[in-house]
Order: C-alpha cells, then sequence, then structure tokens
C-alpha cells in the first residue's frame, strides 16, 4: 500500500528546513536595499535636474514672463491712447465739418451774403462774379466752390476788405488775387478768388449722384 508522506518531518530530517527561513530573509534585505538606492537615486536626480527646470531657469523664465507681461501692458496703453486721440480727431473732424462747410442748399445765398457784408464794411465796390464748383478728389460728399470777381476802390480799402474775408466766421479761402492800378488817383482794381467747401445732402451721396 502507498505511503503517505509528511513533507515537513522530511525537510525537518534533511535540515532543509533550517536552512530555508535565513535565505528568504537575506533575498528581502537585498531588495530593501536595492529599492532605497533606487529612491536615493530617483531623489537626487531630482534634485539636481527637476522636472520644471533648475532654479537658475526658473527664475530666468519667470524674469522673461515679467518683461513679457510689462511690454504688453506697455503696449495696451499705447493703443489706449491711440484710441483716445482717433475718437477726439473724429469728433473735432465732425465739429469743424459742420461749423466750416456749408449745405448745398444755402450755400450760394450765404457766400454771396459774406461777401456783400466785407465789401460794405471795407468800402470797396464789388463789379462782376462768376461761380463755378468742382469735385473735391477722395470725397463722396463734399464739392469746391469757387468765387471769382472783381472789385474796385483804394488800397486801404482792399487791405481791409482782406482783413475781412480772413476774420470771416465763414470759411473763404483766398486762392488767387491779381490787381491793377486804375487812371483814378488811388483806385485799384483787384481780381479775387475765394474757395469754399459745399457738403451734399446725405440721400444724394446715398444715391451716388450729385444734384
Amino acid at each position: 500500500m502507498p505511503r503517505s508522506f509528511d513533507w515537513r518531518s522530511l525537510l525537518a530530517r534533511t535540515g532543509l528546513a533550517q536552512t530555508a527561513e535565513p535565505r528568504g530573509t537575506r533575498f528581502w534585505l537585498r531588495a530593501g536595499v536595492v529599492g532605497l538606492a533606487l529612491l536615493n537615486g530617483i531623489a537626487i536626480l531630482l534634485v539636481l535636474n527637476p522636472p520644471g527646470g533648475s532654479r537658475r531657469e526658473l527664475q530666468a523664465e519667470r524674469e522673461r514672463v515679467r518683461m513679457q507681461v510689462a511690454a504688453t501692458r506697455a503696449q495696451t496703453r499705447r493703443l489706449e491712447a491711440v484710441s483716445r486721440n482717433v475718437q477726439l480727431g473724429a469728433a473735432q473732424s465732425g465739429e469743424f465739418e459742420s461749423k466750416y462747410f456749408l449745405p448745398r442748399r444755402i450755400a450760394y445765398g450765404a457766400v454771396i451774403t459774406e461777401i456783400q457784408r466785407m465789401t460794405q464794411i471795407a468800402g470797396i465796390q464789388e463789379r462782376d462774379g462768376v461761380f463755378s464748383e468742382e469735385p473735391i478728389e477722395g470725397t463722396a460728399d463734399l464739392t469746391l466752390l469757387n468765387i471769382t470777381a472783381n472789385y474796385e476802390g483804394v488800397y486801404s480799402s482792399l487791405m481791409h476788405f482782406l482783413y475781412e474775408a480772413d476774420k470771416s466766421p465763414m470759411l473763404l479761402m483766398l486762392n488767387a488775387m491779381a490787381a491793377s492800378p486804375q487812371q483814378r488817383q488811388g483806385a485799384i482794381n483787384t481780381s479775387i478768388q475765394f474757395q469754399a467747401i459745399i457738403r451734399e445732402p446725405a440721400t444724394e451721396v446715398v444715391r451716388g449722384g450729385r444734384p
């Protein structure tokens, strides 16, 4: 009949049971030493070469970011100043146009009235005059009105007339002038061309035509 074996009693008789435990202990001791050495190596590597970079590299990166932020802020301030200047320029341009550009419906009457006022104050005589128009290049709603007329008077009256034109609340631009003496003592015949700007009605600009 087959026998049943007791493996523990067999190991005890052969002495293997005495050596099994010390060999397992030495293995785990060696494994622990290797693990500690590996962990120490990883710690030293992280100290010498951290994932985010060394302290010097991090300080340099922080300085670079700080300078970039300062430059961005300065550029933002410049853009804000430019925006304010553009808005101010647009507002001033609108005020200038509304004050000095003549609506077409009143342009001719306003110019004639102003010139008559200046001639009466200066004491000179207006002989004859002609009007002409020409478009202002680069604009869709502005026209240049040319007013050319002959005037007669003494030199002082002519100077007074030019002074009134310069101080006129209307934008009358002196474009050309020619003077010649007359037979009458002290009299001067003068041809003067003024220019004014006509603003076309908005409806005409939308249609793309001029009246």
